[in-house]
């Protein structure tokens, strides 16, 4: 598990420092976010390009280590290094204010990201456990999807399945966005188990999926409140279904935290009832379950923030020309009604 955790860093450290190429005023949280989207991105691509070549081992492993972390050459550039810096040191400074002297929004974004950290924990180590006769999953939309999920990473890591084949059908190309398992078995092959393997990945880009929500909210809004608001939204979302919720608690009169300790049905995914409720909720219904999303969600938004503030700045400069030209217009037509006749 170790080799797991330090290639993981490696990945988040690359991507952080690629996102220098392409965002100037993120700050240094945002960019960690970024970070560890775009590095596990990359690292499954360089990864999965090695095993077609060499196969998934450690030599594999170790080159696509040593690669990644070429990235670090970006330092060679003076003018980034001192950004670098600059973004350290105020993020340092930033976390001494915080420490001593916090404010109304410090204790808000310590609590929504520490709640963040601590249920995308709770939520993931239950994605998949182990008893002493099975395998178990605590999400009831995935029990579907696990077993395909551990056919993927096994046969990536055990069964070298490279060119790839659908596990499921020999012989078939396989076309399911698979980049998140195979990186699930890159680590199982540098010896994390397979709960590991799919707990590092999935704690990590749930926690930045939440980061790179809240960087899009903050560019597209320019609101504290609505930026916060924006992962909650998105990761909460659901149908009406928690309306029989107060069903149940008139029912069973042991009132409603009894009830949610001892759930026993999901309220957004009940298609036994009439009217077919089916509105899962995206954590429960995707991002558990169907693994492809981990990476492809946050990268999206990566890719749609940077549209937004290209468009803006291209906004911006158009607005500001056209001003320019508004003044030098104004300008000549006070010279040539100031001219003598």
């Amino acid at each position: 598990m170790i080799i797991s955790l330090a290639l993981s860093f490696i990945a988040i450290a690359s991507g952080t420092l690629l996102t220098y190429t392409y965002d100037e005023d993120a700050p240094l949280a945002s960019r960690l976010c970024s970070g560890a989207c775009i590095g596990f991105a990359l690292m499954g691509l360089i990864g999965f390009a090695l095993a077609l070549l060499f196969g998934l081992t450690t030599t594999t492993l170790l080159a696509t280590a040593l690669l990644q972390a070429a990235t670090g050459l970006l330092l060679l550039n003076p003018l980034r290094r001192d950004q670098i810096n600059a973004d350290l040191n105020h993020s340092t400074q930033a976390i001494s204010r915080a420490i001593s002297n916090p404010d109304r929004w410090t204790i808000i974004y310590f609590l929504f990201y520490g709640g963040v950290a601590i249920a995308s924990w709770m939520i993931f180590a239950r994605a998949i456990f182990e008893k002493p006769d099975g395998i178990y999953t605590g999400v009831l939309n995935n029990y579907g999807d696990l077993p395909f999920h551990l056919s993927v990473i096994t046969r990536f890591s055990f069964g070298q399945n490279f060119p790839p084949e659908d596990p499921t059908f020999a012989g078939v190309r396989f076309t399911y966005p698979f980049i998140t398992d195979f990186i699930s078995s890159m680590f199982v092959r540098a010896g994390a188990s397979l709960r590991d393997s799919m707990f590092i990945e999935n704690w990590i880009l749930g926690i930045a999926l939440v980061g790179v929500l809240h960087r899009f909210g903050q560019q597209l809004l320019r609101n504290r409140t609505a930026a916060i608001l924006t992962p909650v939204l998105v990761v909460l979302n659901g149908g009406f279904g928690w309306a029989m919720l107060f069903d149940d608690v008139n029912k069973s009169g042991a009132g409603v935290f009894q009830v949610l300790r001892h759930i026993q049905h999901s309220y957004t995914i009940l298609p036994e009832v009439a009217l077919g409720w089916r509105w899962g909720n995206a954590v429960t219904s995707l991002l558990v379950p169907q693994r492809g999303f981990l990476l492809g969600i946050p990268l999206a938004v990566i890719v749609f923030t940077q549209w937004w503030t290209a468009s803006r700045s291209d906004d911006a400069e158009v607005t500001s020309k056209k001003v320019k030209g508004k003044k030098k217009s104004a300008g000549k037509r006070q010279l040539t009604f100031g001219q003598s006749p």
